[in-house]
């Protein structure tokens, strides 16, 4: 579910959608998101001091919440 979720808001953001990938290690108690996109939509994702990136970061973390899970997300590009 929160892989799903995590696809969604980046496609929704970056110009190029079908360039995204997310690769996810998935433990006990932990998912792991490493978000690759087109180079071009970087700074889309990143947004103004990393403000983007840190809204999906604390969106992610507070529906794991109640999954009894914790979120990491890093983004490559």
């Amino acid at each position: 579910m929160l892989y799903k979720l995590c696809l969604f808001l980046v496609q929704s953001l970056v110009d190029d959608p079908a360039a995204v990938r997310i690769d996810r290690i998935e433990t006990e108690k932990v998912d792991i998101f490493f978000i690759h996109a087109n180079p071009d939509d970087r700074g889309r994702l990143l947004g103004k001091k990393g403000r983007t990136i840190g809204a999906i970061r604390t969106f992610l973390e507070g529906v794991a919440v109640p999954l009894d899970r914790e979120v990491v997300v890093e983004l490559l590009t």
